[in-house]
């Protein structure tokens, strides 16, 4: 499936709160996203974006997965995660945290993977591909967006 840019101004506010843990435990540590009340979620997919912290105004490079967690069965409940690229330390804690997230494109459809394995594999392919996103002149410009 060819990816799908999204509107430059495509944008979703919230806080970083607790989730269940797992992608630290996997490798891919996410900062869950509950968005603002009566915020327009973009429909489920994983997408490239840029993650601005409101406080001290850094952006950060990210992959984000909207959807279900259909590989876990969690629940029906849409959750928003968001992998920033880089290490943890380069991160630091996001807990708590407004935040805005800026979408530069629509990598894929969600699904459900047989495997933790075969997912952490999806997951690695989603940041390649999302770093090319971030990198493009599109992506550039989102991000100038994201620091106005």
């Amino acid at each position: 499936m060819p990816d799908i840019s999204v509107a430059e101004t495509a944008r979703l506010a919230g806080t970083v709160v607790h989730g269940a843990g797992r992608g630290r435990h996997l490798g891919f540590p996410t900062a869950n996203i509950a968005p603002d009340p009566g915020a327009a979620v973009p429909p489920p997919a994983i997408y490239s974006g840029w993650l601005a912290r409101r406080a001290g105004g850094a952006v950060h490079r990210a992959t984000i997965s909207i959807g279900t967690n259909p590989t876990f069965c969690d629940t029906p409940q849409v959750h928003t995660e968001v992998y920033c690229h880089g290490t943890p330390e380069e991160v630091g804690d996001l807990y708590g945290e407004r935040v805005d997230l800026w979408f530069v494109a629509r990598i894929r459809d969600t699904e459900k993977f047989a495997t933790a394995g075969d997912l952490l594999t999806a997951a690695r392919e989603d940041v390649r591909r999302s770093e090319a996103h971030l990198d493009s002149a599109h992506g550039r410009h989102v991000r100038a967006a994201a620091l106005a």
